[in-house]
């Protein structure tokens, strides 16, 4: 087999972090977990979510279910060290995010509730199976809570720095070639 003829999907790629629950023992009131990855897990998912490290993950989910939908809610906590956006050095990101997040249990009936076209991102995701892995959730909502453009505070901004001063035209380079052109003549 070449590598070409490998097709990755969820199934087939290990989680960094996984603690699957099984949703047929939750029973009414369903279950809180209390979740904290080690430091091999740690250093897999700083790889996945492209930071320098992940120093702890921590959260606890209150994790209920029916047969028609799952319903999650929690607090993810970690400490990180990211890339600065302005000064590319490292900096401590702290995280402290509540989330809440639903699921339906099975596709929609209705053929055209599934077209892509029509998809409507308000809409629970579908979880398939009675296995739900309350880890994978967790180093999702951490992938959510992070700043999406780290900046360490006192960094200098970089287009202060290399940016032009006073107005910029969208034609201030055409006209910079056009006077060069006229003084060569």
């Amino acid at each position: 087999m070449r590598a070409a003829d490998i097709v990755m999907t969820h199934e087939n790629i290990a989680p960094e972090y996984s603690v699957e629950v099984d949703l047929t023992s939750l029973g009414r009131a369903g279950k809180v977990f209390r979740l904290a990855a080690n430091e091999g897990e740690c250093r897999k998912i700083a790889v996945r979510l492209g930071v320098i490290s992940v120093e702890k993950l921590e959260g606890e989910i209150r994790l209920t279910a029916t047969k028609t939908d799952i319903n999650a809610t929690g607090v993810v906590q970690a400490s990180l060290v990211r890339e600065c956006v302005a000064s590319l050095e490292p900096m401590p990101e702290i995280i402290d995010e509540n989330f809440e997040i639903s699921f339906i249990r099975q596709a929609p009936s209705d053929p055209g509730a599934a077209d892509e076209d029509s998809e409507d991102w308000l809409l629970p995701e579908v979880h398939e199976g009675d296995i739900f892995d309350v880890g994978e959730l967790l180093v999702q909502q951490l992938s959510l809570a992070m700043a999406p453009f780290p900046r360490k505070p006192g960094a200098p901004s970089l287009a202060e720095q290399y940016g032009r001063s006073g107005p910029v035209s969208p034609f201030s380079d055409l006209q910079a070639i056009l006077e060069k052109d006229q003084k060569k003549q």
